[in-house]
């Protein structure tokens, strides 16, 4: 049974759909600042807030300070500082400011501002955001903050919550419930954007409208110009797609980035949903399903993110329902899209990928922990961790939802896509994929599926990924071509793959499938029922080079593997050590460096060195690999 074969062409075509929607709103962006927002207080270059305040012109002194945030705001110059003190901030009624948006507590419009929180009244000049929480709340009924061409500006030592966001007027979709950024450059550090929504329309047409980063949306801003997100934690927030007679609206993340440049670092996501919306039959006119994307953070066409020190965990993307189509569940952590994406230092784990349900075809899904789908990815120093995947069911005699990729999906979908990704230092393990109900047409790769591109795969150890019952392909990696797209060619070198046991007769470790490419150097084969599919089983295999530098041991000698420790450190009796003889790479998953010994170890983890880390990378030089969207080419 061979992994089935997902439709790519289709999936591009969503990305087309959005981008329509998305130029047709324009975002309808030229209207001028209004008199109501000339600046009454124009002297002022700090402005401070506390619920004492009172909204008069001249406010924000120390002994006079204004009353709503979104007041001082209107008042202010650009480049003023506004200094809010402790307590819970709502909305005030509309904000001439952003009229063509949708309300919010706090509107910047065409304004370089910095916004600080967490001070007191008795205190303007030392912020302690945790001794003296600074709210704006949404109360379930108003965005918590709009930003319109605003370059720059900076927010720290918020909370952000209870912020709803549907469609802003002329726009089918809705975006940012907590936070939309539209054309603008933002800084937020310190920050806490929790239970915030965006609720896509239900529609009377044959689709239903997107709902797009339930916590903070970030689209066309100016280009090479990034935003920054640093410190921030993304919890319980909800992306929902509309309803409608054909198939229900997509659902992207928590965090949503558009055609813009981001840098993320140590930025904590949490209990964040995306959820398709449900529909009639499932499919609309342009053969598209309901789709969910990235719980806790979705790129898509022309974004440019660099993402350092996150960690996403329990986060979970849910397909919308049909009566004959299940939509697609893609990325619990992260989806990548006609993107460029570069993750370091980083944990996805727990996060779980439901497709959606339909009499005929249950929906697939892909990408436990990330996918990277059309994107220019390298991934190092990651730890995508006991991550799950199911399909979305059918009824008997129906296709059974399955996918690919329990951790990891790399996935190339157009031959003018990117066709290489690098993936270094990485632990992919526990992982699990499993088929909903139906017929079985197959599905795979437990840890990794390399699809349609050529993966570098260098110092990685998989263990202790699954395939439920009836799935055979590739337990810890599984290579396949992409229809009418390309061959798959993976380089493994340096790497460990352990203690892949069998749920189903002939599960195998690592399948190459016909026409597809494995290229081996050193790698380390341990405790799997069976390692390659160089036996024909489960599928006749194509390429496979390198097995005359295969070590086979019947452990790996890792520390404490599964839960709850997770802990895949090898041991001092570990047969990986001083085996990765020819190994360029300077440092392990923990930036310690290599080797320790007389040679490198294979996997991720080089024994026992105490010695200091080597300076981190330049992550600056990163953002000058710049995605080109393919309409400016």
């Amino acid at each position: 049974m061979q992994p089935k074969k997902a439709k790519a062409g289709a999936a591009h075509r969503r990305v087309g759909a959005l981008v329509a929607a998305l130029a047709a709103a324009a975002f309808g962006l030229s209207a001028p600042v209004t008199e109501a927002q000339e600046p009454a207080n124009v002297e002022a270059s700090i402005i401070r807030v506390a619920p004492s305040g009172s909204d008069a012109p001249g406010c924000g002194s120390a002994a006079t300070p204004c009353r709503s945030i979104a007041f001082a705001v209107n008042q202010a110059v650009p480049g003023s500082e506004i200094r809010v003190a402790a307590g819970t901030y709502q909305n005030t009624g509309p904000d001439p400011a952003c009229s063509f948006l949708i309300d919010a507590v706090v509107c910047v419009n065409s304004k370089p501002l910095t916004l600080r929180g967490g001070f007191s009244t008795g205190n303007w000049s030392s912020p302690d955001p945790s001794a003296n929480p600074t709210i704006i709340d949404g109360q379930d009924t108003y965005r918590g903050v709009n930003v319109v061409r605003a370059n720059q500006l900076t927010m720290e030592g918020f909370i952000i919550q209870n912020g709803r966001a549907v469609p802003d007027p002329g726009d089918p979709n809705a975006f940012g419930g907590g936070m939309s950024a539209i054309e603008s450059v933002i800084t937020l550090r310190n920050m806490v954007f929790r239970n915030n929504r965006v609720i896509g329309p239900d529609s009377g047409s044959d689709r239903g409208g997107a709902g797009a980063g339930g916590a903070l949306a970030i689209r066309s801003s100016p280009a090479g110009a990034p935003s920054t997100l640093e410190r921030i934690t993304f919890e319980n927030n909800t992306s929902s797609g509309g309803a409608s007679p054909g198939r229900g609206g997509f659902a992207f993340g928590a965090v949503f980035v558009y055609a813009s440049h981001v840098n993320i670092t140590d930025c904590t996501f949490t209990g964040n949903r995306a959820l398709a919306g449900n529909g009639g039959s499932g499919i609309s006119g342009d053969g598209l399903r309901a789709d969910a994307l990235g719980g806790a953070i979705a790129l898509e066409y022309g974004a440019v993110a660099i993402l350092s020190g996150v960690r996403a965990n329990n986060n979970e993307v849910v397909g919308g329902n049909g009566s004959q189509y299940g939509g697609g569940g893609f990325g619990g952590g992260l989806m990548s899209e006609d993107a460029s994406v570069t993750i370091v230092d980083s944990e996805f784990k727990s996060n779980v990928v439901r497709g959606g349900n339909g009499s005929a075809d249950g929906g697939m899904a892909g990408g436990g922990g990330i996918l990277a789908f059309n994107s220019s990815a390298r991934i190092e120093r990651v730890q995508v961790i006991a991550n799950r995947l199911i399909g979305g069911n059918a009824s008997s005699g129906g296709t059974a939802g399955t996918g690919g990729g329990g951790g990891l999906y790399l996935w190339r979908g157009r031959p003018d896509a990117p066709s290489v990704n690098e993936v270094v230092n990485t632990i992919v393990a526990d992982n699990v994929l499993e088929m909903g109900q139906g017929r079985n047409v197959g599905g795979g790769g437990g840890g990794i599926q390399v699809q349609g591109l050529t993966a570098n795969l260098t110092h990685l150890t998989l263990a202790r990924n699954r395939l439920g019952p009836g799935l055979v392909v590739g337990q810890a990696i599984v290579v396949v071509q992409a229809p009418d797209v390309s061959a798959a060619t993976a380089n493994l070198s340096h790497s460990i793959i352990a203690n892949h046991t069998a749920e189903t007769s002939g599960a195998t470790a690592v399948v190459v499938l016909q026409g597809n490419t494995l290229n081996m150097n050193r790698v380390l084969f341990a405790g799997n029922t069976s390692n390659l599919n160089t036996n024909s089983v489960p599928l006749p295999p194509g390429a496979i080079n390198g097995l005359n530098t295969v070590i086979n041991a019947s452990s790996a000698g890792f520390a404490s593997p599964g839960a709850p420790n997770y802990d895949y450190r090898i041991t001092p009796g570990s047969p990986a050590v001083d085996q990765a003889a020819g190994s360029g790479t300077p440092y392990d998953f923990e930036m310690q460096s290599r080797p320790s010994g007389q040679a490198p170890d294979l996997g991720a983890d080089e024994l026992g060195t105490n010695e200091p880390p080597p300076p981190p990378p330049d992550l600056s030089q990163l953002t000058e690999k710049v995605y080109i969207p393919i309409a400016t080419r």
